[in-house]
């Protein structure tokens, strides 16, 4: 593949999902790996399946288990299982998140719940779809009013309606996105681009608004970067999600 067309990747990345529903499917201990801390079995039979396939194709893979490899133009983003922990207590949320980079940033996203089979796909410029989900953020515009994800322990009660914690970002982000949330906040600042790009994509295609805490690039291809991405289904709640995280920021500083 190497001139890389969107709909071919498209394509490819449902293959790839389909090979990791399969080989996850025979897997036997979805336990730790032992390899590194945090890593579990599930975690290195998925990222085997895809890497494998990508630098195949010609494609340069910067992925969360095995780090940046291949020296394509084009460069995937992979987080092979996002939400391992969830996947390893059989909690049905947790999936696979590729997101295809070129020149100009974020271009084919592809993120499907392994446990349920839902997927959200975007191209840049082109929308979002799923077949399983319907893709209406609720607009919500005041955080009084919102139900908001987290990634972390928020510090102190920051005023939304209800919030939930739910152990994978990719999926968290695209639920924005479908208007199961309103917002999303990551309070530590601990996610590589790999939890959350392919996500990000998915949220700008659908009208939702996603920006990192402190202002930084969310499009960054450092394996060793971390990011605090916020996003919220109105500019108006995403102003709010901010100044509420930037407070806490300035209260642990005190």
């Amino acid at each position: 593949m190497q001139r890389v067309d969107r709909y071919q990747l498209m394509a490819l990345f449902d293959e790839l999902v389909a090979e990791v529903v399969d080989g996850l499917s025979q897997l036997t201990d979805w336990g730790l790996s032992g390899v590194r801390p945090g890593q579990y079995n599930h975690d290195v039979v998925a990222d085997d399946i895809i890497v494998r396939r990508l630098l195949a194709e010609g494609l340069a893979v910067l992925s969360e288990e095995s780090g940046l490899a291949g020296d394509g133009e084009i460069t995937v983003v992979v987080d092979p299982v996002d939400g391992s922990t969830n996947g390893a207590r059989a909690l049905p949320w947790y999936a696979t998140s590729l997101c295809a980079v070129d020149g100009d940033g974020p271009f084919v996203a592809e993120v499907v719940n392994l446990a349920t089979g839902d997927r959200f796909r975007a191209i840049r410029g082109e929308g979002v779809e799923s077949d399983e989900v319907d893709i209406v953020p609720t607009g919500c515009t005041s955080l009084g009013d919102a139900i908001v994800a987290f990634s972390g322990l928020p510090p102190s009660h920051g005023g939304w309606r209800q919030f939930r914690v739910y152990g994978a970002v990719a999926l968290d982000l695209c639920a924005v996105a479908s208007g199961a949330f309103d917002g999303y906040v990551d309070v530590d600042r601990a996610h590589g681009v790999w939890d959350y790009l392919g996500a990000a994509l998915i949220c700008n295609e659908a009208g939702v608004v996603i920006a990192d805490s402190l202002g930084q690039d969310l499009v960054v291809l450092d394996p060793d970067a971390r990011r605090g991405p916020i996003a919220a289904s109105s500019p108006e709640l995403l102003s709010e999600l901010l100044a509420m995280e930037r407070g806490w920021r300035l209260d642990s500083l005190s």
